[in-house]
């Protein structure tokens, strides 16, 4: 197979901020020579391959830019996931160590056998397991810059090392280890867990508990317009009305007087919308107007006294007042009016809706034109 050796050495040697004389005197050669592998005008011998795999922390498939496709890496890997799914957890040990001994800079290679030991140790309880786990997940942190899968990330990596120390029972290890990579909140509610029952940290805990209850209400805010939205688009409105009644239920359960304005009402208002929009498309116009009314009249409410903290949710008594933001525009109405352009209600309602709505909300016809 065609590689790019002279390419990847230079590429690599970079990577590592290493000069030419750099790279000379760790292998003990001219710099001339390096020169020339760099050129392309002479390639290293295996021994030197090997050496450079191990300054450069890749592997040799990655060194030599081969195709990894279908080869025995892939092959060794498959065998130890399904291994793995069997719970044969002695001969995933046995194909883990064989697979480092081939492998032992490739990314992925060193990346799957972190995993399963981190199975294996907080399935089993094992040590050793677990300090393989963490052993091997620092070496594919170094091994990096080889990772071509979005879906991981250091910080992942870096969290599973924080749970592996868990498993150990270095609570206060894995705890630190998670709040250096808390990137967004990932970890506020495993931290909080972690500090309230294994080490009765209970104040600290409760902050980390409640931003992570803060964090989880607007991702299930936008799983629920994302799935109000799908159904819609895919002509299923009885299945989207159930999950608007779910999520109205939701926005109104998390708020501690629901007499009383909260931030979550203007959501509610566009969840009524939407809801009336289903309504309309399964011709039932009685059901639609009502929903209609009642959307404005939310809006209304909140806009006379807009609130845009969260004073009145429950489970944060302690956090500090601060501003909620969204893009349904600056007052609850107008975030209404916004929902048939931006969420293309206009194409999928009909003209009585539009003209019910319209004259509803006080708006002008030409907006619609």
């Amino acid at each position: 197979m065609e590689h790019k050796l002279a390419e990847n050495i230079r590429k690599y040697r970079k990577e590592r901020q290493m000069t030419q004389e750099d790279l000379a005197e760790k292998l003990n050669l001219t710099v001339g020579t390096i020169s020339k592998w760099e050129r392309g005008s002479s390639e290293p011998e295996l021994s030197y391959l090997m050496q450079l795999a191990q300054i450069f922390h890749v592997s040799l498939d990655a060194l030599l830019d081969f195709s990894i496709q279908g080869n025995n890496a892939d092959v060794l890997m498959e065998k130890i996931g399904k291994l793995l799914n069997a719970r044969e957890f002695e001969k995933v040990k046995n194909e883990c160590e064989a697979a480092i001994l081939i492998y032992p800079n490739h990314f992925m290679v060193v990346t799957q056998v972190a995993n399963a030991y981190y199975v294996i140790g907080t399935i089993t309880k094992e040590k050793e397991a677990l300090q393989k786990a963490i052993k091997y997940f620092q070496h594919s942190i170094d091994l990096f810059s080889q990772n071509s899968d979005p879906q991981i990330s250091i910080t992942l990596l870096q969290n599973h090392i924080a749970g592996c120390y868990l498993a150990l029972n270095e609570m206060q290890k894995g705890i630190d280890q998670m709040k250096k990579n808390n990137i967004c909140g990932i970890n506020d509610a495993d931290i909080a867990v972690n500090l309230i029952v294994m080490l009765k940290q209970n104040e600290e805990g409760f902050e980390y508990a409640q931003k992570a209850f803060l964090g989880s209400m607007s991702k299930m805010i936008n799983v629920f317009l994302a799935m109000i939205t799908y159904y819609a688009n895919e002509k299923r409105p009885q299945e989207g009305l159930r999950v608007v009644e779910k999520a109205v239920d939701y926005l109104n359960l998390i708020k501690k007087n629901r007499e009383e304005i909260a931030f979550v009402d203007k959501y509610v208002a566009s969840a009524m919308l939407l809801s009336a929009a289903l309504h309309d498309e399964l011709g039932e116009w009685d059901e639609a107007k009502a929903d209609i009314l009642k959307s404005i009249e939310r809006a209304e409410a909140f806009d006379k006294a807009p609130c845009f903290n969260v004073k009145n949710i429950i489970f944060v008594d302690n956090v500090e007042d601060g501003y909620i933001y969204d893009s349904l525009g600056l007052t609850a109405k107008q975030g209404l009016i916004s929902m048939i352009e931006e969420f293309h209600l206009k194409e999928s309602v009909s003209d009585r809706f539009l003209e019910f709505f319209r004259k509803e909300i006080g708006q002008e016809e030409s907006s619609y034109e």
